[in-house]
């Protein structure tokens, strides 16, 4: 087993915990199912947006990342697939407002649970690794990118 797929391995393993940790928090705190949905719904979108963002940074949609992306969440999608799945949800994605949703989801997160933050940055973390490593070369786009989304995790 390489290191990206010990990667993968370890991000299923630690999502896993954090969609159960989902679970009994939404149950026991102030989270707004209403107008948020489920919790665990929520943070998996956000992830998965990330990915989007990593995967596109560079302009294209390599083999290899969508293989770890198919990997990671269960999906099966191929990379021409991936690609019409970004270009519908693309001006969302690239607009100011992911930017503002993603810092006031972890911020509401925190509010939550603070482990349970603590853990979505991680997650968010090891996700923009495996999806820039599984490239195969790693462009200044997606360097630009996965440093972005870094500063917005870590704010």
């Amino acid at each position: 087993m390489n290191e990206l797929d010990i990667s993968a391995e370890s991000f299923q393993l630690k999502f896993d915990k954090f969609l159960i940790g989902c679970e009994a928090v939404e149950n026991a705190t102030l989270w707004d199912i209403d107008t948020y949905g489920e919790m665990e719904d929520y943070y998996a979108m956000l992830l998965v947006s990330i990915i989007l963002r990593t995967v596109t940074a560079d302009g294209w949609v390599s083999d290899r990342e969508t293989d770890y992306l198919n990997k990671l969440f269960g999906f099966t999608y191929d990379s021409g697939e991936l690609e019409q799945v970004y270009d519908s949800c693309a001006e969302m994605l690239q607009s100011e407002d992911f930017d503002n949703d993603l810092t006031a989801g972890i911020d509401r997160l925190r509010e939550c649970n603070a482990r349970l933050a603590d853990a979505f940055v991680d997650l968010a973390s090891l996700v923009c690794d495996i999806i820039v490593k599984s490239d195969g070369f790693v462009t200044e786009e997606e360097k630009t990118e996965m440093a972005r989304i870094r500063s917005l995790i870590a704010a």
